[in-house]
């Protein structure tokens, strides 16, 4: 893999599962029912009581036929720092409730309350837990439209409360979201108080809030699961005549001021850490990609070659081709490189390919390859050995087997499947013995490169940090925790990855990539003289290596002369045979030994998997607000199904 790819290729690998996170949480979440407008208008009335008119705007996919609205009324509350009166209550009186499809069409639905029963024949209650609180039914039968509107008007009695010196509004609107709600706009009327009579403080979300003459303006883009939408209005309390069980004897207006003052400071300081968090995160992923970067100078950055050709015309160095392929493809050993093992054995001939008397007009000849007497077996390298052993001793009678053999080896048990198997991981390590000998591959790197895992520490401690904060400060740390795992992820991954080639063998591969542009190419160029067939046996076996066997022979069968001399047929090994028969030409031999290989690891799968399928039948199973809280009296929330 070339460094540039490399680079573009984890750049692209964070961005991807980034994008799948958030992704995924979009897709979870397109499923359910979405809320996308909230709109709410509240009128306070000389009493202190406050009128609501709701509009809810929801889509629904199809199944969803029920809509519960629950409003809590409770004013006390336990955890609220400033003094309450345990007395101090109000009281819910519904005024309407309806519903519409799209375009205002009435759809026939039933609304019931608190205390009655709902389709199911349960009884119709608040969530378990809130006392002091109101839930509306609405159901309709024939299940609801794709576009849902839904309007309430409710009465909250004694939701103000008055001080000796001022008069407050402290209430939840909006709490226990079971979806997120888009588009909130809620406004509070004041009829004939001044703006500079009105001092106005918002919790629970993130969104804004405008002060005006005679109105409170509340705004949100979003209220997601865990918001809480909440207002503490403080107003002269001579605009209002509340009742007595609403009134405290006590000048508390100071204490508010100073509480809310206290919750902005700690709110401003909540932004600014959050800010800080979200802009360190891109911090701490530019460090990490500078100290990948260093590793990469240091240890991954290939040498420059003094090879700079584009084509290299002959072979560039005399080891086999499963050698070639351990430099070529990172010590990587490929199905193709027993293939051309075992037309490299047929070309020194060490294996001798007979036609076992087949006939020219067979589509799939059963070739026998024997194993020449004549040669020492001495000369061959460990993996090349695997071969003998594994094609003429082990499917073989020990000196010969067909083609038809080495194909039909693994599917007549699964024991042998498994023996076949097994000699493939022998073959494919003893190839990598041998690829080893050669230094290839820089020595000491795994030493040098573990002293960059160290810098792992930094994702690492900057997830802690952000788990910290979020527990502290409740905040959304979300982004900064998933991106501080995916780039561990990755950056352990990219350590654990690096492998650098040697000056030799960089040098090697160099030359071996021009030899592969240039069996590409060769049929293009006029003035290149076609060597012999038997340079061509020589050149096919490492591109069969190369992957790119079935384009050098197109190229071959155009350019290679239409017939031979005796010589050059004698002296040949696998290509020579096919001239003998024009019908199939080059394809002949070279072709079936190929498709002989392929099929032979086909039958290996299908036998085992045949075998372990039979064995899980037989015993499976199948199958800008500010931060913090005022304690507001009311809340309540909704839920659908």
């Amino acid at each position: 893999m070339s460094e540039l790819k490399k680079t573009l290729g984890f750049i692209l690998l964070f961005a991807v599962i980034m994008a799948a996170f958030y992704g995924l949480k979009s897709w979870i979440e397109s499923g359910r029912y979405q809320v996308n407008a909230f709109r709410a208008e509240v009128t306070l009335e000389s009493d202190g009581s406050m009128v609501v008119s709701e509009h809810w705007e929801v889509r629904y996919p199809q199944g969803y036929s029920v809509f519960f609205r629950d409003i809590g009324y409770r004013k006390y509350n336990p955890e609220n720092p400033l003094y309450q009166d345990p007395l101090n209550r109000a009281s819910f009186e519904l005024l309407d409730a309806n519903a519409t499809g799209a375009q205002g069409k009435h759809i026939s639905h039933v609304v019931r309350t608190s205390g009655e029963r709902d389709e199911r024949g349960d009884i119709i209650e608040c969530p378990a837990g809130r006392s002091e609180c109101e839930s509306i039914f609405i159901w309709a039968s024939s299940g609801f439209e794709r576009e849902m509107h839904f309007y309430y008007r409710y009465r909250i009695k004694g939701a103000m409360t008055q001080y000796k010196d001022v008069a407050e509004l402290n209430w939840v609107f909006l709490d226990q979201l079971e979806s997120k709600v888009r588009n909130v706009e809620l406004t509070i009327n004041l009829p004939g108080i001044p703006e500079n009579g009105i001092m106005a403080w918002g919790h629970g979300t993130e969104g804004n809030l405008d002060v005006l003459d005679g109105k409170v303006v509340a705004t949100a883009d979003v209220l997601k699961k865990g918001d809480v939408l909440e207002l503490r209005l403080l107003l002269p309390k001579e605009r209002f005549s509340v009742p007595e069980k609403n009134r405290i004897d006590r000048a508390l207006k100071d204490d508010i001021i100073n509480y809310e003052y206290q919750l902005a400071k700690e709110t401003n300081m909540k932004i600014a850490i959050a800010e800080g968090l979200f802009y360190g995160t891109f911090g701490m992923l530019a460090l990490l990609a500078v100290f990948a970067y260093i590793a990469y100078i240091k240890y991954d950055k290939e040498h420059i070659p003094k090879f700079t050709g584009k084509y290299y015309r002959e072979l560039p160095a005399d080891y086999s081709p499963a050698e070639m392929s351990f430099l070529y493809y990172f010590r990587k050993i490929n199905d193709e490189d027993l293939t051309a093992t075992v037309l490299d054995l047929i070309r020194r001939k060490y294996f001798l390919l007979d036609q076992n008397h087949e006939t020219v007009s067979k589509k799939d000849p059963d070739f026998k390859l024997v194993l020449n007497p004549e040669m020492d077996l001495k000369g061959l390298k460990s993996h090349e050995l695997v071969v003998v052993e594994w094609f003429i001793k082990t499917v073989g009678n020990g000196k010969e087997v067909t083609l038809k053999q080495i194909e039909n080896y693994p599917k007549t048990s699964y024991n042998n499947a498994l023996r076949f198997q097994n000699l493939t991981k022998k073959f494919v390590l003893q190839a990598k013995i041998e690829g080893s000998k050669h230094d290839f591959f820089e020595k000491g790197v795994a030493n040098e490169k573990s002293k960059m895992f160290v810098v792992a520490i930094i994702p690492v401690i900057y997830a802690l940090i952000s788990f910290l904060l979020k527990s502290r400060y409740a905040l959304d740390t979300t982004f900064a925790l998933v991106a501080s795992l995916v780039a561990l992820v990755l950056y352990i991954f990219y350590i654990s990855s690096i492998d650098k080639r040697s000056i030799k063998g960089n040098e090697d591969y160099a030359k071996w990539k021009a030899f592969r542009q240039f069996l590409l190419d060769f049929g293009n160029m006029k003035d290149y003289p076609i060597p012999g067939i038997v340079v061509w046996e020589h050149y096919l076996v490492y591109a069969t290596s190369l992957k790119i066997a079935d384009k050098v022979m197109e190229q071959l069968e155009v350019r290679l002369p239409k017939t031979l001399d005796d010589e050059s047929l004698a002296t040949s090994t696998f290509l020579g045979m096919g001239y003998y028969y024009p019908r199939y030409r080059l394809w002949y031999t070279f072709g079936r030994i190929n498709s002989s290989m392929s099929l032979a690891r086909q039958n290996v799968h299908q036998t085992i998997v045949r075998h372990r399928s039979q064995k899980v039948s037989g015993f499976g199973r199948g199958g800008g607000f500010g931060g913090g809280r005022s304690f507001g009296g009311g809340g309540g929330g909704f839920r659908s199904r």
